[in-house]
């Protein structure tokens, strides 16, 4: 379920955090689901153990996993209902729209991207 791209600017650790916040979002891991633990996702993706303890501390960070000593990774009850999940979120896409206007990219194009993403969810490069 979860897939890394090398070639992706984002890093490892970031898109193993945002893909299995997708698969709570989209109802794929329920609350109490138990996530792989971090020496299977390692082996499963060929990434080093440490990635995997980055990206699930931080998710355990947000509210979204806890861990359960001697047990393994959980989904937390509630985990997108966590308001540091949506306040981080909206920290980053304010950054990210601040630097694009710097660069002079319009109002129409960052919301025709939007729409687009929320549509078909493409990425800007295959449209």
């Amino acid at each position: 379920m979860i897939f890394v791209d090398n070639k992706s600017r984002v890093p490892i650790y970031e898109q193993i955090k945002e893909q299995i916040v997708m698969l709570v979002n989209t109802g794929i891991y329920k609350p109490g689901d138990r996530l792989p633990s971090i020496r299977n996702l390692s082996n499963q993706l060929n990434i080093n153990v440490n990635t995997i303890k980055h990206s699930y501390a931080q998710l355990e960070t947000e509210g979204v996993i806890n861990s359960v000593q001697g047990k393994g990774v959980f989904i937390a009850e509630n985990p997108l209902e966590n308001e540091r999940i949506v306040k981080g979120v909206l920290d980053d896409l304010d950054r990210m729209v601040r630097s694009a206007m710097a660069r002079g990219v319009s109002k129409e194009q960052i919301k025709d991207l939007i729409d687009r993403i929320y549509e078909t969810g493409e990425n800007y490069d295959k449209c």
